[in-house]
């Protein structure tokens, strides 16, 4: 009788070391364990690096509608530079290309 005591005390402090280990397990693999919490921080921190990026970017967009609307030598500048228009002040200087030259006798 003493034995079979012996072997239920046992396998009780196995059972609770067993149930402890796996609890343990459960808090650090498990959904909302600790390598989970881990990869929501770094997840965490991606977001809000692409978040600023992404707030630099509209600002830098806002200031450029609110020229286009307002600021007319900007819009100006725009239209020189992409479309190649001209001014009513501007000087054309045409030159000769490469294989255009005059013959000279």
């Amino acid at each position: 009788m003493k034995k079979d005591k012996i072997k239920i005390g046992q396998l009780t402090i196995f059972a609770a070391v067993f149930g402890l280990v796996m609890l343990l397990l459960m808090g650090v693999l498990g959904n909302l364990g600790l390598v989970d919490l881990i990869r929501l921080r770094k997840e965490r921190v991606r977001i809000q690096d692409a978040n600023s990026q992404l707030e630099s970017e509209n600002q830098v967009l806002a200031r450029k509608i609110y020229r286009l609307k307002n600021d007319r030598q900007y819009i100006e500048n725009i239209v020189r530079q992409e479309l190649g228009v001209v001014g009513n002040e501007d000087l054309i200087i045409k030159l000769p290309q490469l294989g255009d030259q005059p013959d000279r006798e």
